[in-house]
Formats: structure tokens, C-alpha cells, sequence
């Protein structure tokens, strides 16, 4: 089964956001 590029992309930058936000969070403590 293949998985759409278009799906894959929004999952990497979607993981990416909520990285960012995890660490910008931490970074405030």
C-alpha cells in the first residue's frame, strides 16, 4: 500500500510544528 507524498509531507510538518512547540515551551521553563 502505497502512502500519498502529499499525506507523508503534512505528517513531517505537522511532527515538526509540535517539536517546535514542545521546545519553545521547555525553553520558557
Amino acid at each position: 500500500m502505497h502512502v500519498p507524498d502529499v499525506l507523508f509531507v503534512l505528517v513531517t510538518v505537522a511532527f515538526f510544528a509540535i517539536l517546535a512547540l514542545v521546545v519553545r515551551g521547555v525553553s520558557k521553563l
